[in-house]
């Protein structure tokens, strides 16, 4: 009888702590239940998500582009020059390849792509869904993950 008298004695008090425990951890989780989760905002700099270049993109892709080429254009006057495209369309690219770049489309495999300019990725605002590269003499707004064609702005590169 005396273990019985014993394990009272320490089971009473145990009791009374777990009791306790399991409480404070029941209104501690419905307290953070009833908290309401804070939503994750957007960067600012970060434009909308949408199926296409933005006006804003267009404006400083068209503006910049257009300053470079004015500044190459005037660096090779009274060259004479020819015009070498090697058989390819006028945007460098072979005509089939040329005429594949459309929205819904995807690149084929192995197509050249270069990054932009360090000056004009700096200006344009940041996409977390689509990268812009270019392809030729267009600039291609490329969703991520499914490499699938947004958005084409034609024959803004000069080569």
């Amino acid at each position: 009888m005396t273990y019985v008298g014993e394990f009272k004695s320490i089971a009473k008090p145990l009791l009374i702590a777990g009791s306790t425990m399991l409480a404070v951890t029941v209104l501690s989780v419905t307290a953070a239940a009833a908290k309401p989760i804070p939503m994750q905002v957007a960067p600012r700099a970060e434009i909308a998500q949408s199926n296409g270049f933005s006006e804003q993109e267009r404006r400083i892709i068209l503006d910049v582009l257009d300053a470079v080429d004015q500044n190459i254009a005037g660096d090779d006057r009274g060259k004479g020059g020819k015009n070498k495209d090697n058989g390819k369309g006028k945007n460098g690219l072979p005509p089939g390849i040329a005429m594949k770049l459309e929205r819904g489309g995807t690149l084929p495999p192995g197509i050249a792509k270069r990054d932009l300019p360090a000056d004009l990725r700096s200006r344009l605002p940041y996409r977390s869904d689509a990268i812009r590269q270019i392809v030729g003499s267009d600039v291609v707004l490329i969703e991520k993950g499914t490499d699938i064609i947004l958005d084409v702005i034609r024959d803004v590169v000069r080569n």
